[in-house]
């Protein structure tokens, strides 16, 4: 079943916002009855944290509405809350080194276990949490989710610095506190930069990662009639990735070359998630000297498309044709299909045209011929040599369908023998 995606968005915004809530009132009261200044301190940061979810919550409402004045939408919304959000776990950071380090507090706690029980039960909330938020975020792909989660896990770690702070106190170890604190403010310092940077390049259209523009490249020369792959860029904003690519495509015709383009963008969209607009430019190949195959078994030309154990490669050049290779047919050891998947073989090596002493077996794979841009050429003769001597002197290469209708059927419709078995 397909997910919603910003309303799942927005349900686990609603969640932070009554986790956060909870814990506001949880550690207000706990300071209050047990006398610790921290706790209830800690308390009133939860209360930013509160604010913070609910800018989440409206970022991520605001990101999903529709303006039109805004055709690229407002997905950057979310990744303007996660910039305030990364401000946000800066000055969390600096507010618990400030406290520690720069501010002399002496206090007695009078009800030690109300104080450490709502720690304790606050850490196990934060840090189970913020994994749930965190783990939601990068399935939704929301920098936001991912920003508050790392927020509320500087929650987690301010309730340590409380504890160590609580229990030092108690035990008459003060220096406890100040060495926790100095760690756990490199890693709030920490979380806050990753977050800061990721969301700031997407506000400045950063491309996104070579990874995944590597991934998309790769989906696009999947299509055997697309040649080349001469330029793709890609930006986040907000969840999604805008992409633009421009692609050679192995044909002349324009209808053809759109619905290559379409099929691209089908497989490309459903293997590669939360992409809102792939814009991809195409032009045709240029096609310097055109590249024959002719299907032989040693210096026999095949009268079995698809079962001759080689294909022999030929360059059209002025003064006739040059042997580029001679290629092992990856289809003949196939049960089924072998005729389509050496036409997919071809298209693949740029193939222009085959050349047949008969036609193939089945109209399948004339079509496909057809629709991967290859001509036909049909000489019936068997030697190697004769074929080549008779192809150089007519190289004229003809659509399939056309070859296969002059062969196979006479102006009455019967069929013509000698030429070839349909």
């Amino acid at each position: 079943m397909e997910i919603n995606v910003a309303a799942e968005k927005k349900k686990i915004a609603l969640y932070s916002i009554a986790v956060n809530l909870f814990l506001s009132i949880l550690k207000l009261v706990a300071g209050f009855i047990s006398g610790s200044k921290a706790l209830v301190a800690d308390g009133i940061h939860s209360l930013a944290d509160l604010a913070a979810a609910v800018s989440v919550y409206a970022g991520i409402v605001i990101a999903n509405m529709k303006v039109k004045g805004f055709p690229y939408g407002l997905y950057k919304v979310e990744n303007i809350i996660s910039l305030v959000s990364a401000l946000a776990i800066f000055f969390a950071g600096y507010e618990i080194a400030r406290e520690t380090f720069f501010e002399e507090k002496s206090y007695r706690i009078e009800n030690i276990g109300v104080a450490v029980g709502a720690v304790v039960l606050t850490i196990v909330i934060t840090y189970l949490f913020s994994q749930f938020e965190r783990k939601k975020g990068e399935e939704l792909h929301s920098p936001s989710l991912i920003a508050d989660s790392e927020h509320i896990k500087t929650d987690m770690f301010s309730s340590i610095v409380v504890l160590a702070g609580i229990v030092g106190n108690y035990l008459g170890f003060p220096v406890v506190e100040k060495a926790a604190v100095l760690l756990i403010v490199l890693l709030i310092f920490h979380a806050g930069y990753e977050i800061f940077v990721e969301a700031l390049k997407v506000l400045l259209d950063a491309s996104i990662d070579r990874e995944t523009l590597d991934r998309i490249e790769e989906l696009l020369k999947f299509h055997p009639l697309v040649s080349e792959v001469k330029s793709i860029t890609g930006r986040s904003s907000g969840s999604y990735k805008f992409i633009e690519a421009e692609v050679t495509v192995a044909t002349n015709d324009l209808e053809k070359a759109h619905n290559i383009v379409h099929e691209v963008e089908a497989l490309v969209k459903r293997e590669i998630p939360f992409i809102e607009k792939l814009v991809i430019h195409f032009e045709p190949e240029e096609r310097k000297a055109e590249l024959f195959a002719v299907p032989v078994n040693g210096e026999k030309v095949c009268d079995r498309f698809a079962e001759c154990p080689e294909i022999l490669i030929l360059k059209q050049e002025e003064d006739g044709f040059r042997t580029v290779e001679r290629l092992k047919n990856p289809a003949v050891r196939l049960k089924f299909g072998k005729c389509i998947e050496l036409v997919e073989f071809l298209a693949r090596r740029g193939v222009d045209c085959i050349a047949v002493n008969n036609l193939p077996l089945g109209k399948g794979v004339i079509y496909a011929l057809s629709a991967y841009g290859i001509g036909m050429k049909l000489i019936t003769e068997e030697d190697l040599q004769e074929f080549l001597k008779k192809l150089k002197e007519d190289p004229y290469c003809e659509p399939p369908l056309a070859v296969w209708n002059r062969y196979t059927c006479d102006i009455t419709g019967g069929e013509v023998e000698g030429t070839g078995t349909p």
